[in-house]
């Protein structure tokens, strides 16, 4: 019986020790690159209805890295996109070229007139830089 106590409690604590010692140091977290450090910054999107159309209002700054922005448009209820919890799938509907004149900020506007009654309509841009590299900006969402 001793024998067999002896053997069931050194298995455990070998495990445990391999355990302990295989967890090594680890550094300190570093925080990512803020957007504004790797290309533009999208301010304040925000999406309106007007008239039979749906208006995507954004401010982009520090644009002078992004060479293109790509507006994608989610739609709920169709494939994909049956709750409004759910993942959504977006679908590329734009793609605009960044107005880089200099200025520290810049608006952009965009209307999508292709959007029907009763539906709900997610909205996201791609800021994309000349490396083909795109960051997501935050999702909008209306009901129409």
């Amino acid at each position: 019986m001793k024998k067999f106590l002896i053997k069931n409690s050194i298995g455990p604590a070998a495990l445990c020790a391999l355990l302990l010692l295989g967890c090594g140091l680890k550094a300190n977290p570093v925080a990512p690159a803020s957007g504004a450090a790797r290309g533009g910054t999208v301010q304040k999107p925000s999406v309106a209805a007007e008239g039979g159309a749906a208006v995507l209002s954004w401010r982009l700054s520090s644009s002078d890295r992004v060479s293109y922005t790509i507006i994608e448009r989610s739609t709920l209820g169709s494939a994909g996109n049956i709750c409004r919890d759910c993942p959504r799938t977006f679908e590329p509907i734009d793609r605009l070229p960044a107005d880089n004149a200099g200025e520290k900020s810049r608006e952009y506007r965009f209307v999508d007139s292709s959007v029907g009654k009763g539906k709900t309509y997610s909205y996201r841009l791609q800021l994309c830089e000349e490396t083909g590299e795109c960051r997501e900006s935050q999702t909008v969402e209306i009901d129409f």
